[in-house]
């Protein structure tokens, strides 16, 4: 898979970042990135699977949160919705910014063998299966999935710890 174009997304919290990766479904999937401020080095990285129920301005807040309670870089697939796109075009999607972070995340200070999953309430079906369709087809290797709460930091940390 092909290098990302990097961009910046106005009025995201700081840190957001637009990248896209070659590949998945539409030939192209979309990702947000964003990163704890202050926070140096290579990062462990929590996929942040959203059910897509809510404003991306709201979506965008809870990641950075999550990147600052964490001490990670959280990425956001901005994967196809229903009912436009069916199953399984939105795993597919995320699946395939899993696999960037993993194959090309140290590129942007992301550490490809330290990648959790994390998810809303309406995110955690989804969020499963993307654990479950790594496993089969063999990576990209992923710690856990935890259901985000504000009771779920030390549970990410936990799974992301080296």
């Amino acid at each position: 898979m092909p290098a990302a174009v990097p961009g910046r997304l106005p009025g995201n919290p700081p840190g957001g970042q637009q990248i896209r990766a070659l590949g998945g479904p539409a030939g192209e999937t979309w990702m947000r990135l964003f990163r704890p401020l202050g926070v140096n080095g290579l990062l462990p990285v929590v996929i942040y699977v959203h059910g897509g129920d809510a404003p991306v301005s709201d979506v965008d807040l809870r990641a950075y949160r999550l990147a600052t309670q964490v001490r990670a870089a959280v990425v956001v697939v901005d994967y196809s919705l229903a009912p436009s796109a069916r199953i399984p075009v939105a795993l597919e999607e995320n699946l395939v910014a899993a696999a960037w972070v993993a194959e090309h995340g140290d590129e942007y200070g992301l550490d490809g063998r330290r990648i959790a999953v994390g998810s809303d309430e309406s995110g955690l079906d989804m969020g499963d299966e993307l654990l479950l369709m790594a496993d089969a087809r063999g990576g990209p290797a992923l710690a856990g999935h935890v259901l985000w709460s504000p009771r779920a930091t030390a549970a990410l940390r936990a799974a992301l710890a080296a």
